[in-house]
């Protein structure tokens, strides 16, 4: 075997410094990405931990939110029941007063039926029953 020349040695210790170069190049770009990665790694622990705080406050707020529709909508339930009951009531209450007032005027001869008819008021049946009770005491007297 022949030993190399210097050219050979030269050309092949020029491309082991150009190999080593390269390596020293890798490895600066392997360690600034590692430090990259590194910083992007710390930001997304971060916004995770934020996240987690966020959802903590979500669940603390989903039970209040909640309880407040429900009273919202009991309220509004309760409030058209209440105004659905006071209609209800004014037209009952309207109802039975004009039903007294009806046997009211009944009573006194005065409603419509009556008068067309030519019925006596009651009280002046009344009347009439007590004249005439009087005159048959008064008969009897004699």
């Amino acid at each position: 075997m022949s030993q190399p020349s210097t050219e050979d040695l030269q050309q092949t210790r020029a491309q082991l410094i150009a190999e080593i170069n390269e390596a020293r190049s890798l490895r600066e770009d392997l360690q600034r990405l590692r430090g990259q990665i590194a910083e992007e790694r710390r930001e997304a622990h971060g916004l995770l931990k934020d996240l987690h705080n966020e959802i903590k406050t979500a669940r603390e707020l989903v039970p209040l939110l909640t309880d407040e529709l429900f009273d919202a909508e009991v309220k509004k339930q309760v409030d058209a029941l209440s105004k659905a009951t006071e209609d209800a009531m004014r037209r009952a209450v309207a109802k039975v007063t004009k039903s007294f007032d009806d046997l009211a005027d009944t009573l006194m001869g005065e409603d419509r039926t009556s008068r067309r008819r030519g019925k006596v008021p009651i009280p002046d049946l009344f009347k009439a029953k007590a004249v005439l009770d009087a005159a048959r005491t008064e008969q009897q007297q004699r």
